[in-house]
């Protein structure tokens, strides 16, 4: 019997060599990629030291290619090109340059699943005007949680974006293009926002004043078509705001051309208390539970808007159209 196992006995051990081999290369192959990562990681941070701008720009592309050939080194290849962005482009140093705009949009075109958590640090840097490069298709402009405290994102084109939790205190987005992006849950704590364009953005939760934070001027401001559920504006000046307007619109489902369709901002459950609102085009929008107490709505056109549950307690409504309306209490009907 013990004659008879040796051929098999022979066949395993065979096999496990053959195992120890392939693993044993493996590992080899694995040590030698890690230490080509290495190598490619050091050549490319040591361009982004150099004086010429076309090797600074290879040095940011060559991180991109790790980041995209190695996520587990995502993380690094973010938190080096953010501080270089911070270095190079602080406020006040006026309009990106070409290796700015480039960091710029490698670090929007990363997949945020393989950042380990890491927040993005864009805080008091000058990108003033910046237009991010059309992403993927698919891809979204992403810098959800990004820290942009103190930044200047002055007539930038971000629209679309997902910026949902993004922090913005004190961030300059005067004139700038954030319309059908995601700004939910964001904070504008003493931000510029006089002409920004919110059209069509997803501002659910969003704090733009009240609660402790000081109302940010939004003369000129848009929010045609914006989603405003639960957002704060208490103490808000809205009255050189806009909330309805006109806007190219496509049919759901439709191959038609867009149309231009009479589009206000969606104002469910949003806190309203001592905004001024006089004299304001709010047609048609639905303010069902909104929080309007003491608020200013004199002169403002509220013709066919929703206000089913809305809070009035102290509103002025002196002047207000109030044809079609619904919700409103049985001495205004």
């Amino acid at each position: 019997m013990l004659l008879l196992s040796l051929p098999g006995l022979a066949a395993v051990a065979a096999l496990l060599f053959t195992w120890l081999q392939v693993n044993q290369t493996g590992k080899e192959v694995r040590i030698a990629e890690e230490g080509q990562i290495t190598n490619r990681f050091t050549a490319a941070i040591g361009n982004l030291g150099s004086g010429s701008i076309d090797v600074r720009l290879g040095g940011i592309y060559a991180l991109e290619r790790i980041m995209n050939d190695s996520p587990r080194d995502q993380a690094t290849v973010v938190s080096v090109l953010s501080a270089y962005v911070r270095r190079h482009a602080p406020v006040p140093t006026g309009a990106p340059t070409a290796d700015i705009s480039a960091a710029m949009n490698v670090l929007v075109r990363r997949r945020p699943e393989s950042d380990k958590g890491l927040e993005l640090d864009l805080s008091r840097t000058d990108l003033r005007g910046w237009k991010p490069a059309h992403p993927y298709e698919g891809r979204v402009i992403h810098l959800r949680g990004t820290i942009f405290t103190g930044a200047d994102l002055s007539d930038a084109q971000l629209g679309g974006a997902d910026l949902s939790d993004a922090s913005l205190e004190k961030a300059n987005l005067s004139r700038a293009d954030l319309s059908m992006a995601t700004l939910t849950r964001v904070v504008f704590e003493e931000a510029q926002l006089r002409n920004t364009a919110f059209d069509g953005a997803d501002l659910t939760d969003a704090d733009l004043c009240g609660w402790g934070i000081k109302c940010p001027d939004l003369a000129g401001a848009s929010f045609a078509g914006a989603d405003l559920t639960r957002a704060s504006f208490v103490g808000a000046d809205l009255r050189k705001a806009t909330i309805c307007a006109e806007m190219f619109l496509a049919p759901v489902g439709s191959t038609k051309e867009p149309e231009v369709v009479p589009t206000c901002a969606t104002l469910r459950d949003v806190h309203l208390s001592d905004a001024n609102l006089s004299g304001v085009d709010l047609a048609g929008t639905d303010l069902s539970r909104a929080d309007l107490t003491n608020a200013d709505l004199s002169k403002a056109n509220l013709t066919d808007a929703n206000l089913t549950g809305a809070i009035l307690k102290g509103t002025k409504l002196s002047g207000a159209q109030l044809k079609g309306a619904r919700g409103l209490p049985p001495p205004l009907r």
